[in-house]
């Protein structure tokens, strides 16, 4: 299903393709880093992750993992829409929490297929 969201206060429409929330567990890899998906859509998806190293390009490639499925999509290639700092909820949080959000680029068929397969068992629709 395809919508058209405002995202921003110019009015221009960006988002194409639904959003869908990730259950627990499923995990995006940039390199050794993991992260947690906090949503996701054909079109790219949200990332929060503990920075242990610098995110270094706009251009990456990110494999999702699921445990306990045997799910893995490796080689996803992204552009790095946004990176911003996660507030923290815990009073004496030492641990520093970034979120990132990042456009797909030239899915394979395989890919696609994959996400798809991704979506069928492991998000629901955002409210």
């Amino acid at each position: 299903m395809k919508t058209a969201e405002k995202s921003d206060n110019t009015g221009e429409e960006r988002r194409t393709h639904q959003r869908y929330r990730v259950r627990e567990g499923a995990l995006a890899f940039l390199g050794a880093l993991p992260g947690k998906i906090t949503d996701i859509s054909m079109s790219g998806m949200s990332v929060t992750y503990v920075p242990l190293e610098k995110v270094k390009s706009e251009h990456l490639k990110i494999d999702l993992f699921v445990p306990g499925q045997d799910f893995y999509l490796p080689g996803i290639s992204c552009h790095l829409i946004a990176h911003t700092d996660c507030p923290s909820n815990a009073p004496f949080n030492a641990v520093q929490v970034k979120q990132m959000r990042v456009e797909f680029c030239d899915l394979t068929f395989e890919q696609e297929s994959g996400l798809k397969f991704f979506f069928q068992h492991n998000t629901f629709p955002v409210s």
